[in-house]
């Protein structure tokens, strides 16, 4: 048998088709951009979603029956999310606009609106999400404020996840917990919407989908589908994940101790936790918990708002020569970026706050800055600073987290970053740990396989699923020669935040 999973990013979505062993067998990957009507706002087109899914489905199913792979083999299908994207969408499930991406803050102001209605220890403590207008609730609200003209149209708001499973054949809107979890209106403990929440906003729970349990099927391919996608209509629909949980169940987060440092357009940190933590510390140090993919399980997770999306915004704006020698020579332009870094740290310092903070600061006002620059700086020097101080910032969090009680003996990278030598290296440098990378790069499609695989009785739970299916590729340890220079490195970049917040409160 084979499974599909399908993981939807903020930049782009992939398929990737696995057999029972976790193996790939078809994969495929279609980029997607953000449209920015305004400085600060992120959205995207549900249109081009689903049909860069659709596309990307195809050809990874293209490829496995290439392989031999015949129609009837295809078993099921499970789905891998971004968090708190929302949009309104009618009785039919055609979306009113287009979705409100988690990087846009322009509900400010319906946050402070909530926490006034629900304190923010409490909204933190029923929901698990740090009162922030990134959250799906407030940008709810701020669509009710700014767009009333689509009130009447609105039958329920839902993110991807239902939209998405919805166009594929499911018989209803459901949203699974982990991302529920990401909308600021669900209680983690008890696996509902919250009726306190939704009050504050002003909102009924029948605005929102059915809750689905991860694991769960939630119908079946339609014939229309089944049929355009090359499978048939017995391949199940389950409901499956926000992104980074499944991404850390395809790294193998099966139990406390194991952390995981998903680098893609975003950067985090993640780690299973047996119990809720919405205590004050937490919440002061900006901790997401919420449902994990296991069931019963939480899951901690802390994001800086950028990762690959700040050597993105580098590349596009200065790295010309670089595109050109890339297209010239068949290379990854960031590989060819990266030819000239230098070896040990940067005497640049980049602070990566581009979209604001993220924990364990939360501060929405900090701004991106280039600091040490000289005559002799290189554009090369800004690379290699923007990838030391993003790892800088990860283990600011990381130790935050050990500061909780959490002791993480191994870290395993997933995303974009985990595929180069360099970027693995320095992270083991930087941390001072070993980390690793893992056999499947594409954790998250195999997370949701696995999901997958376990709704059909494939494996008896998702620990047995992980312990077949996920396999270490290489693991890097830090360099003796360069870990003291980083260290120095590493303390002087934990004072660049508080030397500019001052500065960059000043309005002019």
């Amino acid at each position: 048998m084979y499974f599909i999973g399908l993981d939807i990013g903020t930049t782009g979505c992939k398929s990737v088709v696995f057999d029972e062993a976790g193996a790939s067998f078809g994969k495929c990957y279609e980029e997607f951009d953000i449209i920015c009507r305004r400085p600060g706002w992120a959205e995207q087109s549900p249109a081009i979603v689903l049909d860069a899914v659709k596309r990307v489905m195809k050809e990874s199913i293209r490829q496995t029956k290439e392989k031999g792979a015949l129609s009837e083999e295809f078993s099921a299908l499970s789905i891998s999310v971004l968090g708190e994207e929302i949009m309104p969408v009618d009785k039919e499930m055609r979306p009113l606009r287009d979705a409100i991406l988690g990087m846009d803050y322009r509900a400010s102001e319906q946050t402070q609106r909530l926490i006034g209605k629900v304190s923010a220890p409490e909204a933190y403590d029923i929901t698990g999400f740090v009162p922030h207008p990134m959250a799906s609730l407030p940008t709810i609200m701020w669509m009710r404020d700014h767009e009333p003209e689509l009130i009447p149209k609105t039958y329920k708001y839902v993110t991807f996840s239902e939209y998405i499973m919805k166009c594929l054949g499911a018989e209803a809107g459901y949203i699974d917990y982990p991302q529920a979890g990401r909308t600021m209106a669900f209680d983690i403990e008890k696996k509902c919407w919250s009726e306190k929440m939704l009050r504050g906003a002003g909102i009924d729970k029948s605005m929102f989908c059915y809750l689905a349990q991860t694991g769960s099927i939630v119908g079946h391919m339609s014939k229309e589908m089944a049929a355009e996608l090359g499978v048939t209509d017995r391949v199940a629909l389950v409901a499956g994940g926000q992104d980074q949980t499944c991404a850390a169940l395809g790294a193998g987060l099966t139990q406390e101790g194991i952390g995981m440092d998903s680098h893609g357009t975003i950067e985090g940190i993640g780690l299973l936790s047996h119990r809720k933590v919405t205590d004050e510390t937490a919440l002061k140090g900006g901790v997401s918990c919420y449902a994990y993919t296991i069931p019963d399980q939480y899951f901690l997770m802390s994001s800086c708002q950028v990762g690959g999306l700040l050597l993105k915004w580098f590349k596009n704006n200065f790295s010309h020569v670089e595109i050109e020698k890339a297209r010239q020579s068949g290379r990854d332009v960031y590989d060819v970026m990266t030819d000239c870094a230098p070896k040990g740290p940067s005497d640049v310092m980049v602070l990566p706050h581009f979209i604001g903070s993220g924990p364990p600061w939360n501060d929405l006002d900090s701004r991106g800055a280039i600091v040490g620059l000289t005559i002799d700086s290189t554009r090369h020097d800004i690379v290699k600073a923007i990838m030391d101080s993003l790892t800088y910032e990860f283990k600011i969090n990381m130790q935050f987290y050990e500061s909780m009680g959490f002791r993480l003996r191994e870290m395993r990278v997933v995303g974009g970053a985990s595929k180069s030598p360099l970027w693995m290296q320095l992270k083991a440098n930087i941390l001072n740990r070993e980390v690793a990378s893992l056999r499947e790069k594409d954790a998250a499609c195999l997370g949701a396989a696995m999901i997958a695989m376990w709704s059909r009785g494939v494996y008896a739970s998702l620990e047995e699923a992980a312990a077949a299916c996920v396999r270490l590729d290489r693991v890097f340890s830090p360099d003796s020669a360069v870990v003291d220079a980083y260290g120095r490195a590493y303390e002087k970049y934990t004072h660049l935040y508080d030397a500019l917040k001052e500065f960059n409160r000043i309005k002019i």
